[in-house]
C-alpha cells in the first residue's frame, strides 16, 4: 500500500474515533454508565529559544576554547609562546593565557579574562583560572616544574602561573609604569615586553624606553633589580608621520638549557649572549651603524634586520623569526660558533600598499615562533585583508618549510550574494526589516547595503539581481557612507530605519536621507542646527527611527534628537545642541551625553543608546525612554558609574556602550512585547531590558568570543546591528547575519 493511501485511512479512523468518543461519553456508554474524565494531558514544554546562521559565515577571531581545527579562535591580540616540558604549547591571547595540547587538538584556557577591550586603565586581577586578570600581555615563559611566566605588559607587571593554574603577582605595582627595584610590588616595571626563566628559577624580563632598554631580573624570591641597564649600544627607531623617532626597542630574551641568557637586539641587529655576572658577548652579527641585512653565513659576516620571536630548540640551538630585506619572514638558526642560517623563507606572498593581504602562509604574515619538542617551529600568523586583520592562525613548520595548520580558523568574508552560508558579508552592521520582511543589512567592509530573506538568500541593493537594480540620486552617501567630511573624527555608522510604506531611512554625517523606490534624495540637513555649538564633538546624525506616523527621529552626538515630518520640516525634539549630560525630563530640559543607536515600539515610544564617549562628560551608559510627547526617563542603566557589566533592575545594571572612534556601538531594538534588547560589541552579548526594568543577557557568554549555535546563551563574537520580527531575533556579527528564537 503506497504511503499517501496509508495516510488517508490513518485520517479516516482518526475522524471515525472523534465521532464516536464524544457519543459514547454524551450517552452514558461504558460497563459503569459513567466515563471518567480523561487525564489532562501535560502541559506542552515551554519553547526552547535557540540561535542559528541564517547568512554569512561565523569563523573568524575570538578566544572560543575547543577542538583545534574546528571551533578554537584566537584574537588578533595574539602575543608570544612557550613550550612546556610536557609538549603543550602556553599562548600569551588578549587577556587571557591559553594552551595548545601537546597533540595539537586542543585549545583551553589556562588563566584570565575580561573582555578583550578595556575602558579601564588596568585589567587586573589575582586568583584562580578565569577569575584572574591580564592586560595585554606579551610574552610567556615555563619553568622545568611547569610553572607560567607573563610578561603582563599594560598592567606593568610579571605574574606567576602554578602549575594548578593559580596567578599571582611575582613583581611590580599594578597600572604603575616605572624602573624601581626592590622585592614584589616596591618593583616596578614599565611595559614588559619579553620574559625567559633559568633553571634555577630566575626570571629575565626586557622593556624599552626613549632612553633606554634595560633587562631586568627577578629572583625565586622576588626580588627585582637592573642586570643590563641598557641592552643596546644605539637606538632604534619609531616610525610617524614627521619622520623616526629614537627609540630604544625592547631585547627579545631566550635561556638555553644551561642557564646561559641570549638576546636578540632589534635596535643594534645582533644577537648576544650575557655572562652570570651581566657582561655582554656578540654571538652572531656585527654591532655597527647601518649593518642591517639578511646575510647568512659565518658570525662577523651575519646580518639581520629586527626580530619577531626568539626560541631554542630540544638541541640547545637558537632559533630567531624575523624580515628578511624584502619585508617578509624568515626563520633562521643560530649555531654555537654564531653562523646563521636561513632554514624557511616566505615564498609568493602578495602586498598591497606595503602589507601582506595574503592568507596565512606560506609563512608570509608571521609574528610569533615558539619551536616544538620534535624540532619543528609552530608560528602565529595572521589573515588579512584589505580593511584591516581579521584572524590569527598556529601553523606548524618543518626545518625543510613543509607546513600544515595547526589550529585556528580563518574568517570568510566577501561580497558574494547567495543562499545562506554562500552568502559572504565584510562586517554586517545595522539592520532594519522592510514591510515586505525582507532585512536591510548595512555592510560596512564592503560599502553597500544588503537585504536578506527568511529562507536566508542575500542580495546586494544596486546590483542587477538585487531589490533594486540600481539606486539613483544620492546613492553612493547612501550606500557607502561616503561623505565629504568624512575622517578620523567622523561617525559613520550608518543607522538604517524603515517606515511602513517601506521607504528606508540612514544618515551620512549630518544629513539625513530617504530611499524612495530605489531613489535616494536628502530629506534634511541638521548642520545648521549643529554648528552653532563649538563643543569638541563631531556633528554627527548617530541614530535613527521611524514612527507609525512617517516621522523621521535623528539623535546627534552633540546631545540633541530631532523630529522631523513628512516634509522634512526640522524640529528639536529632546536634549539640547552641545549641552551634554545626563537629566531626565521634558524635551530640551533633558540631556544626553553622546546618543547613538535608536528604536521605537508600536506605542511610538522612542528608545535611545546614551553615553557613547566620555570626552567631554562623565557620564556613563545609560538606555533612555522617550514618549510620543518628548519626557525622556532612564529605562536602565547608572549615569554615575563607569562602562561596565552587571544585570539587575534599573541602575544597578551596568552597560558598555562601545566608542565612535572604534565604529563598534551598542544598537538597539523592541519586540511586540515591549522588550529592549541591547547589543554590546565589546562584552558580545546581547542585554534585555524586560518591561518591569529588569536586565538579563539571553544571548551569549560575557567575554567569550567566537560562535556557538542552539540552546541559548551560545557564543557570538561583537554583535554589532540587532533587529526583532515576530518571534525572531537577528544579529549581525564578524562577517554573518545570526537569527535567534525568541520563547
Amino acid at each position: 500500500m503506497s504511503d499517501i493511501a496509508s495516510n488517508e485511512r490513518l485520517r479516516r479512523i482518526g475522524l471515525l474515533a472523534a465521532l464516536i468518543v464524544p457519543a459514547l461519553t454524551a450517552c452514558g456508554g461504558g460497563s459503569g454508565g459513567s466515563v471518567e474524565s480523561p487525564t489532562p494531558a501535560p502541559p506542552s514544554p515551554a519553547p526552547t529559544a535557540t540561535m542559528s546562521l541564517l547568512a554569512g559565515n561565523t569563523s573568524g577571531a575570538g578566544n572560543q576554547d575547543g577542538a583545534a581545527l574546528t571551533v578554537a579562535r584566537f584574537s588578533l591580540g595574539l602575543g608570544g609562546m612557550a613550550v612546556t616540558g610536557a609538549g603543550e604549547v602556553v599562548i600569551a591571547d588578549g587577556h587571557r593565557i591559553r594552551k595548545l595540547s601537546a597533540d595539537q587538538e586542543q585549545v583551553s584556557t589556562l588563566a584570565g579574562g575580561g573582555a578583550m577591550e578595556t575602558s579601564a586603565l588596568t585589567n587586573y586581577a589575582d586568583g584562580s583560572g578565569s577569575a584572574a586578570r591580564f592586560s595585554y600581555p606579551k610574552a610567556v615563559a615555563v619553568d622545568a616544574a611547569g610553572n607560567t611566566y607573563v610578561a603582563d605588559t599594560a598592567n606593568h607587571l610579571v605574574r606567576k602561573i602554578s602549575t594548578l593554574g593559580t596567578v599571582t603577582t611575582l613583581a611590580g605595582k599594578a597600572g604603575v609604569c616605572g624602573t624601581q627595584n626592590g622585592a614584589g610590588e616596591t618593583a616596578t616595571f614599565c611595559n614588559p615586553t619579553s620574559i625567559a626563566v633559568d633553571k634555577v628559577g630566575n626570571v629575565y624580563v626586557s622593556q624599552g624606553s626613549a632612553t633606554e632598554n634595560p633587562i631586568r631580573k627577578i629572583t625565586a624570591a622576588g626580588e627585582v633589580s637592573t642586570f643590563i641597564g641598557k641592552a643596546s649600544l644605539s637606538a632604534g627607531g619609531t616610525p610617524t608621520p614627521w619622520g623616526s623617532i629614537p627609540y630604544y626597542h625592547p631585547v627579545l630574551l631566550a635561556i638555553d638549557s644551561m642557564g646561559t641568557l641570549f638576546a636578540a637586539d632589534p635596535n643594534d641587529h645582533v644577537i648576544r649572549k650575557y655572562t652570570a655576572d651581566g657582561q655582554p658577548i656578540v654571538v652572531s652579527g656585527t654591532p655597527v651603524p647601518n649593518n642591517e641585512g639578511d646575510t647568512d653565513g659565518v658570525a662577523s659576516a651575519a646580518k639581520f634586520r629586527t626580530f619577531l620571536a626568539v626560541a631554542f630548540d630540544s638541541a640547545n640551538r637558537l632559533h630567531v623569526l624575523g624580515p628578511d630585506n624584502s619585508g617578509y619572514p624568515t626563520i633562521r638558526r643560530i649555531s654555537s660558533d654564531g653562523s646563521a642560517t636561513t632554514l624557511v623563507r616566505a615564498q609568493s606572498c602578495a602586498a598591497q600598499d606595503g602589507v601582506v593581504t595574503s592568507s596565512p602562509g606560506p609563512l608570509c604574515t608571521a609574528n610569533q615562533m615558539a619551536v616544538k619538542a620534535n624540532g619543528d617551529f609552530l608560528v602565529a600568523e595572521y589573515g588579512h585583508n584589505g580593511s584591516g586583520y581579521k584572524y590569527k592562525q598556529l601553523r606548524s613548520y618543518t626545518p625543510q618549510g613543509a607546513s600544515i595548520v595547526v589550529a585556528g580558523i580563518p574568517s570568510a568574508d566577501g561580497a558574494d550574494d547567495g543562499q545562506g552560508s554562500s552568502a559572504r558579508f565584510n562586517r554586517p552592521g545595522a539592520l532594519a526589516f522592510n514591510p515586505s520582511g525582507a532585512l536591510y543589512v548595512r555592510d560596512n567592509g564592503n560599502d553597500s547595503i544588503r537585504t536578506v530573506q527568511a529562507d536566508g538568500l542575500v542580495r546586494t541593493l544596486g546590483k542587477p539581481d538585487g531589490h533594486c537594480t540600481a539606486v539613483t540620486g544620492m546613492a553612493s552617501e547612501f550606500l557607502a557612507l561616503s561623505g565629504p567630511n568624512s575622517g578620523s573624527l567622523r561617525y559613520n555608522g550608518g543607522p538604517l530605519a524603515t517606515d511602513s510604506s517601506g521607504s528606508l531611512y540612514t544618515v551620512n554625517e549630518e544629513r539625513v536621507l530617504k530611499m524612495r523606490d530605489c531613489q535616494v534624495t536628502l530629506l534634511a540637513d541638521l548642520k545648521p542646527f549643529l554648528e552653532k555649538s563649538t563643543i569638541f564633538m563631531p556633528n554627527n546624525a548617530s541614530g535613527i527611527a521611524a514612527d507609525s506616523k512617517g516621522n523621521i527621529y535623528a539623535s546627534t552626538l552633540k546631545g540633541a534628537i530631532f523630529r522631523i515630518d513628512t516634509k522634512g520640516e526640522v524640529t528639536l525634539f529632546a536634549g539640547n545642541v552641545g549641552t551634554l549630560g545626563h537629566a531626565d525630563g521634558q524635551g530640551s530640559a533633558a540631556q544626553f551625553s553622546a546618543p547613538g543607536s535608536m528604536t521605537i515600539d508600536a506605542a511610538d515610544n522612542l528608545y535611545v543608546v546614551d553615553g557613547l564617549t566620555s570626552i567631554i562628560v562623565k557620564a556613563g551608559p545609560t538606555i533612555r525612554k522617550i514618549t510620543p510627547s518628548g519626557l525622556v526617563s532612564t529605562l536602565a542603566g547608572n549615569p554615575n558609574a563607569a562602562p561596565g557589566y552587571a544585570d539587575g533592575a534599573g541602575n544597578s545594571a551596568l552597560f558598555t556602550m562601545g566608542n565612535t572612534s572604534s565604529g563598534e556601538t551598542a544598537s538597539l531594538a523592541v519586540d511586540n512585547k515591549g522588550n529592549v534588547y541591547v547589543t554590546d560589541p565589546v562584552n558580545s552579548v546581547i542585554r534585555k531590558i524586560a518591561t518591569d526594568g529588569q536586565v538579563t543577557t539571553p544571548v551569549g557568554q560575557v567575554w567569550q568570543y567566537g560562535y556557538a549555535a542552539g540552546a541559548l546563551p551560545g557564543i557570538i563574537n561583537r554583535p554589532a546591528g540587532i533587529a526583532v520580527r515576530n518571534s525572531t531575533m537577528y544579529i549581525s556579527v564578524p562577517n554573518a547575519v545570526l537569527q535567534v528564537g525568541l520563547p
